[in-house]
């Protein structure tokens, strides 16, 4: 028997009904201007790549829609080059552009994810990103540069009065490689430049783990702690902002994978290494920390993560912590970004600034260990009593949620990425010795030509005292009674953590 016109409607309306309720339970969208961050798996240089050529990487943070995961740890992400200009001769450019951009990832569903993102960030880079477009330095623009060059003319308005000038430099051949070059294993932020409409998804039930922590010993834990570390002066340095429970071969194992260096001894040696990496703008990917005190006692381990640019740095100091109640080895520590460097006249030495919002970096370094797959469980402990703003030890300011994240570590097992494509990188060739040199010298000329007066030289001056004065202001707030914070991280801190952590993140310790 045929269905009449209204028993037709009537099914398929409620066909409708249904479907509707499905998919409003579903992901709907994720709105541009979303983050992600990425891990390139082989290198990019604008000294040889080409418009059109391919760019391979490595999801290292969940893209999440609500409770439903989009992308995943590990998923494969594909790029193109879009613009490069390079340096060359220094006859044309001045510095080099490079311009990326990703147009497809892998899915929790197994297929490809046509998307529109763009470069927002290049971490621990001397490189800046201005709309999508990563803009190299003027390898004239460092501490040397400007010592060989303005401030020896600073009295004067010709640059070239004499002949001393390329003697001098020649003595001092301290010139940072302009071109642009991300080795694989560098870390990208990415910007949705376009909304994702119902991507393809999967809902994610957060599970405790097994063997976790009690939140009562989580919480006794937590409250033990120090609130923060200090100098050997004892002034207020870092606030306590990570936990690890683990052994410290595991500890240890996790960093090395997640590709962090310990920091060298102070001594003349490594005094030199950092003076001649301040001058040049490049890493000193073991560079010294200075011995803050946790409790009275020094750490156990220092770890850092560096780019290619002496001002940049993720650093943490670490202590073993002994009298808990949770089984194992636990370890706390400090983490912090720099994000600048300068002279400090007060302390008669170099000193780096960091960034204020220091739930950024607590959020980064449970991004790296799980993307190394060493992390078994993170707990977010809130702390009460804890300032949300202060100073650290030379007046930087900073803000915080005071929460600790506590991180159950594992044995270490690396997330391999499967790529669609993967063609042989073509090789890193900044120029022969001979190229560089005339480079080098044509850059000088150039740099001179405008910048070698006193005209530009009180323009540098007035710049860095208006810093200066704004750094003193925003830290002199930051440490006022009361104060909230007026840096935002790139997402709400237990918001920044279950993005880093996904699947891994157990419950909350209430």
């Amino acid at each position: 028997m045929r269905a009449t016109p209204l028993v037709r409607s009537k099914r398929a309306l409620l066909t409708l009904l249904v479907f509707s309720s499905v998919v409003a339970s579903a992901c709907e969208r994720i709105p541009a201007g979303e983050t992600l961050w990425i891990r390139l798996t082989a290198p990019v240089s604008s000294y040889n790549a080409k418009v059109g050529d391919t760019v391979q990487g490595v999801v290292t943070q969940d893209l999440m829609c609500g409770d439903e995961m989009v992308v995943s740890v590990g998923a494969s992400i594909l790029g193109t080059v879009q613009i490069v200009h390079k340096v060359g001769l220094g006859v044309r450019h001045e510095t080099a552009t490079l311009k990326f951009s990703f147009q497809q990832v892998a899915t929790t569903s197994g297929k490809p994810l046509p998307i529109a993102a763009s470069i927002a960030a290049v971490d621990n880079a001397r490189e800046q990103v201005s709309n999508g477009v990563v803009h190299g330095i003027r390898s004239t623009n460092t501490p040397q540069g400007m010592i060989t060059s303005r401030l020896k003319y600073l009295p004067t308005l010709n640059p070239y009065p004499d002949l001393g000038l390329l003697l001098f430099k020649a003595t001092f051949p301290i010139f940072p490689e302009p071109e642009i070059y991300f080795p694989a294993g560098t870390d990208v932020q990415l910007k949705l430049d376009a909304t994702l409409l119902n991507p393809p998804s999967t809902l994610v039930e957060l599970e405790t783990p097994i063997d976790a922590p009690n939140p009562a010993e989580l919480r006794a834990l937590v409250a033990s702690l120090p609130e923060r570390s200090t100098t050997t002066n004892m002034v207020p340095a870092d606030f306590v902002n990570v936990a690890f429970i683990g052994s410290k071969e595991q500890l240890r194992s996790a960093f090395e994978h997640a590709g962090w260096q310990t920091a060298d001894p102070i001594n003349r040696h490594s005094v030199t290494r950092n003076f001649v990496a301040f001058l040049k703008n490049a890493s000193y990917t073991h560079a010294p920390m200075r011995p803050f005190l946790l409790d009275g006692q020094t750490p156990d381990m220092n770890w850092q993560k560096s780019l290619n640019t002496y001002a940049q740095r993720d650093h943490m100091r670490v202590w073993e912590w002994e009298g808990t109640d949770i089984t194992g080895p636990v370890f706390v520590g400090t983490a912090t970004h720099d994000k600048g460097v300068g002279i400090s006249w007060k302390r008669h030495q170099f000193v780096h600034h960091i960034n204020s919002n220091i739930d950024d970096e607590r959020s980064k370094i449970i991004r790296d260990l799980r993307a190394a797959g060493c992390v078994h469980g993170v707990y977010l402990v809130s702390r009460s009593g804890i300032a949300p703003s202060g100073v650290n030890s030379i007046g930087d300011p900073i803000t915080t949620d005071s929460d600790i994240a506590v991180v159950q570590l594992q044995e270490c097992h690396a997330v391999v990425p499967e790529l669609a494509e993967d063609p042989e990188p073509a090789p890193y060739k900044p120029g022969t010795k001979l190229f560089r040199y005339f480079r080098r010298d044509i850059l000088t000329v150039r740099s001179d030509i405008w910048r070698a007066n006193i005209i530009y030289a009180t323009y540098d001056v007035l710049r860095m005292g208006f810093n200066a004065w704004r750094r003193h202001e925003t830290a002199t707030v930051a440490a006022a009674p009361g104060a909230k914070p007026d840096a935002k991280p790139d997402a709400k801190p237990a918001e920044a953590v279950v993005a880093a952590t996904g699947r891994e993140l157990a419950a909350e310790a209430p």
